[in-house]
């Protein structure tokens, strides 16, 4: 291991120059109008001379296996990392294009854009590829940020929460100023609703410019979402604007700084160990009712929606039953490719489900794919020999949410789509343990 850190990062806009549908509200047509605010992707390259890492983050909906695979195919021959050492997540915007042909019954959604997908693979290689290139000697910090109020549970306002921000911040080697910061947050970026149709990051985005303008146009960001199956902003925002994206993208991007500002200097290292470990796990499947029960429980749901719009309930109550009755509605899909045999196809898309380890100095970040519900995160924390902090949406897709037992008991939107058994979380959980300690 060399005595000098290299870092090296990049940036560059990937917003669709062409109209295209954007993914996330289900039975809403929406295609793009025109941009908002730029989408991005940023990559990270650690390199101690010993061992690399890469982290990629995109604001976009969902990194695929697809999407994986491609990209570590163009930087095989062109990086000297393992491609196995290559992380790519996604931020999960929904207010932008989107990345995977979809299962449900949704008559408005069209098939994937191939072109976009090329397009996109193409960049993120080619992103990686300069971060690399653009090594330099640097030190490095892991801090932490708390996240606190920029938003919460989704499904109980006064449910479980990971608040804690993990933050990666390097400056150059030669005249300390600061070059690139990363991390993590356990939260649905999805202030903007479905009445918007321009492309944005949400407030990730304005979590960017705040940092940018405080360090500069030179500074590198990289927003990465934990996990978030059951947070949002759902309960914690006065309205779905761009207002009040920014409003919470500033207030976390104030918070980001204040921590990194707060970091003493005897933390910053030009020599920290970097390991990576990874494997490949089968999920436990879910048992489906019948078809009858699938669509009584459909039947059901849409009366409840329709009861509390008919009474004035609270908008944020009848929000979360909308999304309930849409998880209903698209069970029955579900229920029915499972019953004829179609969604073995799917499962062999998406699994064996890949789990990441990376070891950076005294800090382990583990990367998961899919839409992980926010008490795994917690377990994993609990668990670990050592300081460690989750990302979801991480080198492949699920399809839909790994759940609790409590929430599959409970039902409603995320349980009603879920294509596995809440196990699911508890493997991915105990993988993840096993893999911390080989570090």
């Amino acid at each position: 291991m060399r005595e000098k850190l290299l870092v090296g990062a990049a940036i560059k806009d990937i917003t669709p120059e062409r109209s295209l549908f954007l993914y996330g509200y289900p039975y809403v047509k929406r295609m793009s109008k025109g941009v908002h605010d730029p989408l991005y992707a940023s990559a990270l390259v650690l390199d101690n001379g010993k061992d690399a890492i890469v982290f990629c983050a995109a604001d976009i909906i969902f990194i695929t296996k697809e999407i994986t695979a491609g990209v570590r195919k163009i930087v095989k021959d062109k990086i000297d990392v393992p491609v196995e050492n290559i992380m790519i997540s996604a931020s999960h915007t929904h207010s932008g294009p989107m990345t995977k042909n979809v299962i449900f019954a949704d008559p408005v959604i069209p098939p994937v854009d191939r072109e976009f997908i090329t397009d996109f693979i193409n960049q993120i290689a080619k992103i990686i590829i300069e971060a690399y290139n653009n090594r330099i000697e640097a030190e490095i910090a892991v801090t932490m940020a708390d996240g606190t109020g920029v938003g919460g549970n989704r499904i109980d306002k006064t449910g479980t929460v990971d608040p804690e921000v993990p933050v990666i911040a390097v400056r150059r080697a030669d005249n300390k100023k600061l070059y690139v910061v990363s991390t993590v947050y356990c939260m649905h970026p999805t202030v903007i609703h479905e009445d918007s149709k321009l492309y944005s990051a949400d407030f990730p985005g304005y979590t960017r410019e705040y940092l940018s303008g405080k360090f500069g146009k030179e500074f590198i960001y990289l927003y990465q979402t934990g996990p978030e199956g059951n947070q949002s902003p759902r309960h914690f925002i006065s309205g779905t604007n761009f207002d009040e994206a920014k409003r919470l993208g500033y207030l976390l991007g104030e918070r980001i700084y204040n921590a990194i500002i707060g970091v003493e200097e005897n933390r910053f290292k030009k020599n920290v160990k970097l390991k990576a470990m990874s494997s490949f796990i089968d999920l436990p499947k879910r048992d489906f009712m019948s078809v009858e029960d699938a669509e009584k429980s459909s039947r059901e749901a849409d009366e409840e929606y329709k009861r509390l719009k008919k009474e004035g309930a609270d908008p944020r109550e009848v929000r979360t039953v909308e999304c309930a009755r849409f998880g209903y509605n698209e069970a029955v899909t579900l229920t029915k490719a499972a019953h004829s045999g179609k969604l073995e196809n799917v499962y062999r898309e998406i699994l064996p489900a890949e789990i990441t380890v990376f070891l950076v100095d005294e800090t382990v970040f583990v990367s998961l794919p899919g839409e992980i519900f926010v008490e795994y995160s917690l377990w994993i924390k609990e668990m670990s020999p050592k300081k460690a902090y989750v990302l979801c949406l991480t080198n492949g897709e699920l399809e839909a949410y790994i759940i609790t037992k409590e929430i599959l008991k409970q039902g409603g939107y995320e349980a009603a789509i879920s294509l596995f058994l809440s196990d699911a979380g508890e493997k991915l959980v105990d993988e993840s343990i096993k893999l911390i300690e080989s570090l």
